[in-house]
Formats: C-alpha cells, structure tokens, sequence
C-alpha cells in the first residue's frame, strides 16, 4: 500500500527521493509528500493525486537528509492536508507512516488536551506530536522515537526526521514493511527493495519491534527496549531492468507475456534430474494428515487451484481461507495440519497474521508453515521455516498475472511430489505429468502470438457493457473466479464467477442480451455438462464468448466467438485458460483508457487490515 523512502548520504536526496517513489508507485497511493533539512529548518511539500503534482512545485536545494511517502488513504479523504509527511507544531520534526495506528483517537485527544494543534485527519499526526514531546523534555532523537512507539498501538512502519539531528533518519517497525539500503557514506530506506534497487543491492530488513538510526556514518539497529541488533545485510539478486517496461505500454502487458519465462524458470529451479526439489518442507510429506491454505485476493485463487490438485492427486484434505477471515475465526486445531500461505509480494498483512497465529498454537517444535511467493526477501521469507521461491521476479502491475501462474506451478510441484512420496502415484506416471507440465510455456507462447489480435478486437465489443458472467467447473472454476476479478480490478465492469452448474441456481435471472457469458470449455470430465450448462445461457440470448480447444468452434450457434487454446491434459488447463482472460482483461481496460498499472483505490501490497 503506502510507501516509504528514506535518504541521508552526500547525494541531493529529492532527486533520489522522487526517484524512489515512481518505482513505489505500483504499490498503490492518492497523494505524496517529501520533508527534508535544510539549513536547520524541516521543509515539507506535500500533494494530492499523483506524483507529477509534487514533481511540478520541487524547490531547488541540495538537502542530503529527506523523508518521502505516497500514500494509501485509510484515515482522511485523499487531500493535500492528509497526505505525508505530517510535522508537529513547531516544524522540528516530520514523519511518515505506512500502517494504521489504532490507539490514535486517545493519543489525540490526550495531546490535544497538552496545547497540540492538529491539522489532518489521518491517525499518523499523533507520531510528530509525540517524538517532539519527548524531544522538548531533553531526549535524543532515537530515545524520543523509542518512547513515542512504545505508546502506539496497531501496524506500523516509521520514518522520521528531526531539525534537532540534521544528519540522522530514524525508523520504527511493526507489522509493517521497512528495509534499509547500505552505500558508502549513503544510507537509504525504503517499504520496499525495489524503490532503491538503482542505488543499491545489499539491504537490511527490519523485524518487528526494531528501530533503526541512519546517519552518513552507518546503521545502528535497536529492539524498542533499546537493546542493541546485530544482523548481517543481504544482496538482490535481480537486476534493476526487472522494474522497468521493457518496450510495452504497460507493466501489466509486459508481465503476461513473461509468463511463458515465468513458468520455465519455475521448473528449472525446482527440477532436478527428473526429480522435484522443494526442499525442507519435503521431509513433512509422509506426516501430513491435512492441509490449511491462507491467502488473499488472486492469491486465493491459486490456492483453490492448490486444494483441487492436492486433493484429486496428492489425496489429501484441503481447505482454502480467505485470510482475513482465518484470524478471526480458525478452524479447530489439527494435529499434523500443513498451514500453506501465499502472497505474491510476501507482505499482505492478513496472511502473515494467520500464519503468526497458527504458529503460536503450535505445541511443540518448529510450526508446519509453509510459504508460496515471489519475494522470499520480503516478511514471509523470514516468519516461515519452510518456503517456495517461485521465481517469479517483482511485479508491478497491481493487477497479478504472472505471479498467478507461478503460484499454480509451485502447486502443482507440491501435489506430485507429495502424491509421489506417499505412494499415490508411480515414478511413470510422474515422468508424464512432469513432461506434460514442461509443453505449456510453449502453449502459452502460442496463444500470445496467435490468439491476441483476435482479443484485442473482440476487447472492442466491450464498450457499453457493464456486467460479465464468467463460468467454469472443476479445476477451472478458480480460472472463473480469476477472469472475473481480473475485470473488475483494471476495467471497473461489475463481473462474477460462478461454477457453470450453479448458474441456474440463482445467477441466471441476471442473463439476457446485454449481460456476456465467459464460458471456459475445456475437454475433460466435466466438458459435456459445461457445454449443456452454455445452452442454458445461450437460451437466454446471452452472448457466450467460449475460452477452449478448436472443438467449441464445432458446436454451431454456442459460441459467438472461442478464445482458442491448446488441448492440454485437463489437470494442466488452468495455465492455457486463464491467459486469454488476462489478455481481454487488459485489452478491455487499456481500451477505455484506464490506468491499468495502477487501479484507482487498489494497492500492490495489501499491508494493513
């Protein structure tokens, strides 16, 4: 959601502050602001939508120490006067915060109650208030930024500067994303790697209940009791370039045609000799009895894809979560229950505390937590003892796609290698399911190249449209749920997914001529009933846009128009049907002349509740 940016070193810092937050801009944000020092005196330039507003008041000055922020509106409409950073009466210290801090109507009316003024309405104005109390009763700055958090409640990350240390940054972290960047004489910090990848590749993460003082000199890292942290950074492997476009309009485009990549990099990593390589977490497989899926939004729907597999292969009871839902009503402890959580960006607040909380009913010895995600740098890497990487890289575009795909191949590795090591299916029947798994990239290349003119135009038809029924059954019933959610988000046409036999319980009332049917129809076991399913729509004079083989081009008067596929085995379908999905998803959207990076009111990161 929000983000942060941090710089103190001998560079100018605004240049290296905006810099930083155009590269967090995936992350979601309706306003932005930066604070820097100058001589003695805080300066603050704040602006509502996005940044080009603030980009076009910078002053010129060569500050070496600044704070910057966009921000995510929780408390306070999206207006200059709420957005970050937030500074206290007398301007000698600012703040900006990714989070919500949820003790802060007390906070405010107990400052009020001391002579405060305040300004906005968002809940991170207390923090300035505070630090600036404390620095008024002789404290040093990191002192003061350790009392005014021990009085937060709720999920923060914290950067703060002070007119009183011109050469510091301090930082506080709780629940909430924030990493510092190491130079020479240079220090950045950041909600997020990529805001610094260009300047830097060797980070230090900062856990929960940790602070950090920046200086020209170096990183000093304290726990909020004011004990010193020692911890060795850690170097990036991935290059500068994966943050960049890459020669398409947009990052969203770039990231569905590097699906094909995505998925053989997948393999590759996990792919040893023939055999799958998980790693740890494959020593749980002879023990597990059951299995708890956690996630939140596409994610969730990976892990519906996840539960078919792990249950029709690997036979293993499944349950899927939504996450926020998880952690305030769990399902009755289970011994010998493999929690799997997964997040694409490894920071989605609502899974890593569902993840916390099974781990604190954990009895005895290291919890059965497993994480799926592309960023094992991120706070799931380090609260989970076992974890998948599935290669994915970063990815920008607010709406998931490739980091879908990646998420279902890290699915499909754990059910057969489960289903292999606990007997369910041969060494054979691997080797099949295996060689069949490494065709798709090629599947998927031929539908980028054949099948998106053909998108593009029908994208077209999609102009006055204002509501889809998507359809699928079996393991294309989450394809279904995700070709609808992919809609909403970037086109903002109301859109569902059912399962195809239920439409006639209910959602059919909603069909005639101006509501289009998405029917994914792929030959399997359950083909033949999809197809009787179409009819009952196509009776109801809905206009049925077919995601299939060559074969639903031979039922005559079903299917006005077919996004064609590959055959492929049906447990494999998903990959090759939800790609056209993405594909007249954004067509759709970039057609009407929507920000399809960058959805109004989403953020990349989900990092509050």
């Amino acid at each position: 959601m929000c983000g942060i940016v941090g710089y103190v070193g001998l560079q100018s810092a605004l240049g290296i502050l905006m810099e930083g937050l155009r590269r967090l801009e995936y992350r979601g944000y309706d306003s932005a602001g930066i604070a820097w020092l100058d001589n003695g005196e805080i300066h603050v330039l704040r602006a509502a939508g996005k940044l080009h507003n603030l980009q076009a008041q910078l002053p010129a000055t060569h500050s070496h120490v600044g704070i910057g922020h966009t921000r995510w509106a929780t408390h306070g409409k999206p207006e200059e006067r709420n957005a970050h950073p937030h500074v206290d009466n007398q301007r000698r210290v600012a703040v900006v915060q990714n989070g919500i801090i949820e003790n802060y109507r007390a906070l405010r009316d107990e400052l009020t109650a001391q002579g405060c003024v305040f300004t906005s309405d968002t809940d991170t104005e207390v923090i300035p208030h505070l630090v600036s109390l404390y620095l008024q009763q002789g404290h040093p700055f990191l002192e003061a930024m350790r009392l005014a958090v021990s009085r937060l409640e709720g999920a923060f990350a914290i950067a703060a500067i002070a007119a009183d240390a011109p050469d510091e940054i301090v930082l506080a972290r709780q629940q909430a994303p924030l990493v510092v960047g190491l130079g020479q004489g240079e220090f950045f910090c950041a909600s997020d790697t990529a805001a610094l990848i260009s300047h830097t590749q060797a980070f230090l993460a900062l856990e929960n209940g940790e602070l950090a003082r920046l200086t020209p000199l170096g990183v000093e890292l304290y726990t909020f009791a004011g004990q010193r942290v020692q911890r060795y950074p850690q170097r990036l492997t991935w290059s500068p370039l994966a943050v960049e476009k890459g020669g398409f309009k947009h990052y969203m485009l770039k990231e569905i045609h590097e699906q094909p990549a995505v998925l053989r990099q997948g393999l590759e990593s996990h792919l040893i000799e023939g055999q799958i390589a998980l790693g740890p977490v494959q020593e749980l497989y002879a023990q597990v009895e059951h299995i708890h899926i956690v996630a939140c939004g596409t994610s969730w729907h990976a892990g519906l894809v996840g539960k078919y597999l792990l249950e029709q292969i690997a036979q293993i009871p499944t349950h899927v979560y939504y996450a926020s839902e998880f952690r305030y009503a769990p399902p009755p402890y289970l011994p010998r229950t493999l929690t799997i959580g997964v997040t694409q960006s490894g920071e989605t607040a609502d899974t890593l505390a569902a993840l916390s909380l099974v781990a604190s009913r954990t009895l005895t010895g290291t919890p059965w937590l497993l994480g799926i995600t592309n960023r094992p740098d991120s706070t799931l890497g380090r609260l989970v003892p076992y974890l998948i990487d599935t290669r994915a890289g970063i990815e920008i575009g607010v709406a998931a796609t490739k980091t879908f795909t990646a998420q279902v191949v890290a699915f499909y590795l754990l059910a057969l290698d489960m289903a292999h090591q606990r007997g369910m299916i041969d060494q054979e029947k691997l080797e099949l399911y295996l060689a069949n798994l490494q065709k798709i990239p090629n599947h998927l290349e031929w539908i980028l190249e054949t099948q998106t003119p053909a998108i593009e135009q029908l994208a077209h038809q999609f102009q006055d449209v204002h509501h889809v029924i998507y359809l699928g059954r079996g393991i294309n019933f989450p394809i279904a749920l995700e070709g609808a959610l992919k809609l909403k988000e970037i086109s903002y046409i109301h859109a569902e997914g059912y399962p195809a036999g239920e439409m006639k319980h209910g959602p059919i009332a909603l069909l005639d001529k101006n509501v289009p049917v998405v029917a994914i129809a792929m030959p399997g076991t359950v083909y033949e009933k999809t197809i009787s399913n179409v009819q009952e729509a196509r009776a109801r004079e809905a206009q049925i846009i077919g995601v299939g083989t060559a074969a639903n081009l031979e039922i005559p008067d079903l299917f006005q128009v077919n996004l064609t596929v590959p055959e492929v085995p049906e447990l494999l379908s998903p990959f090759v049907t939800v790609l056209p999905l993405q594909l007249l998803a954004y067509y759709i959207a970039a057609q009407r002349g929507l920000d399809v990076d960058q959805p109004r009111n989403l953020a990349k990161s989900v990092t509050v509740e």
